[in-house]
């Protein structure tokens, strides 16, 4: 039986979504409407020598934002339509997303030591994020190399930034599913 399922924020996930947007149309009015950006330089009737060179260098950057913003906002609109928990707490376990988009591991309460939160410093941002913390006795299948998570010994680090229901609540849940699992097994 499900006891918690934790998903990625709709909010974050719709933001995303309407930066991707912006970028959208950005990329229309830079490479045609020019309702914001200056059009190409031309001399009278005829673009110049330099308005070309200014319009190449539009149709580069209007494809990259097209691009970046379209992937943004299809992806965004995938993820609201599509819900995808990122995790769930189980009667007999932790049903962890970290090996792929479509593939989960459920590790058993046997094999856990302990769930916790915590605060990692992403090495990318300098900023400090929620983590959960997953002390597995035995990875079994778990890959090496997960998504959104790293190993640091036997524990597992999963980002939980962005997550609905906040990580501490994920570890209340997990920790009473483990004491009950505890107390069933000691019966």
């Amino acid at each position: 039986m499900i006891r918690l399922r934790v998903d990625r924020s709709p909010g974050l996930q719709f933001l995303i979504g309407l930066v991707g947007l912006v970028l959208v149309v950005a990329a229309i009015d830079i490479v045609w409407g020019h309702w914001l950006s200056t059009p190409p330089h031309h001399n009278g009737e005829a673009i110049s020598t330099l308005g070309r060179a200014q319009q190449r260098s539009d149709y580069v950057w209007g494809a990259v934002f097209l691009v970046a913003g379209g992937t943004m906002f299809i992806t965004s609109l995938v993820s609201l339509l599509r819900r995808r928990p990122v995790l769930l707490v189980l009667d007999e376990g932790l049903e962890l997303h970290v090996a792929g988009r479509d593939r989960s591991h459920v590790v058993a309460w046997d094999a856990i030591r302990s769930v916790r939160s915590g605060r990692d410093r992403d090495e990318h941002a300098s900023r400090f994020r929620d983590v959960l913390i997953v002390d597995i006795a035995q990875p079994g299948d778990l890959p090496a190399d997960p998504w959104g998570a790293e190993w640091q010994g036997s524990e597992l680090h999963i980002d939980a930034d962005g997550w609905l229901p906040d990580v501490t609540e994920v570890v209340v849940h997990a920790r009473l599913a483990m004491d009950e699992h505890d107390r069933d097994g000691a019966r």
